[in-house]
């Protein structure tokens, strides 16, 4: 998600974080949160109360809130779009195969992309497995089986006629 976001929500949990706190929930960098905290606090997103001479406290305004609001919206939004595109693809991926697909193997780590096409297989009424590791793919019949990757340089021996295709290079 966005840096903004992360950042804002930290600041609705607990206004009593130093920026070295925000850098490590959020994953940022120290300098990376001092940057955005003064661009929250120009914009009105955030409002500076000094607690001493040495510690500030950053208090997130209403204005603050609705924008991390917004910004969860539009990366709803965002998603869900994602999630309607990746399944038109999977859909034509399986629409220009010369015979049909009986059964579909996701082969990737087990993410958020797996759930996406495990939701797009259903939709389509296409059986489908998954496959994390090269050897989860020995055995498996050739016939009328598509192999779906959405890792880059996944290289591995496949049966003959097993067909693979990476998903995000449709996308």
């Amino acid at each position: 998600m966005d840096s903004h976001y992360a950042v804002l929500d930290c600041l609705q949990r607990n206004n009593n974080l130093t920026q070295r706190d925000i850098a490590r929930y959020t994953g940022l960098s120290v300098g990376g949160v001092n940057l955005l905290l003064k661009k929250m606090v120009r914009k009105g997103l955030v409002k500076l109360e000094k607690v001493n001479g040495r510690t500030l406290r950053y208090i997130l305004t209403p204005q603050g809130m609705a924008e991390k609001t917004r910004l969860a919206y539009q990366y709803m939004q965002s998603t869900y779009r994602q999630i309607v595109k990746t399944g038109r693809v999977l859909a034509e991926v399986v629409a220009e195969r010369p015979e049909p697909v009986a059964r579909i193997v996701f082969y990737g780590p087990r993410d958020e992309v797996l759930e996406i096409l495990k939701i797009a297989a259903g939709n389509l009424h296409i059986k489908h497995t998954t496959a994390s590791c090269a050897a989860d793919l020995a055995g498996i019949d050739g016939r009328n089986t598509l192999v779906i990757t959405w890792q880059a340089g996944e290289n591995f021996p496949l049966p003959a006629g097993v067909e693979v295709v990476n998903i995000m290079d449709r996308l």
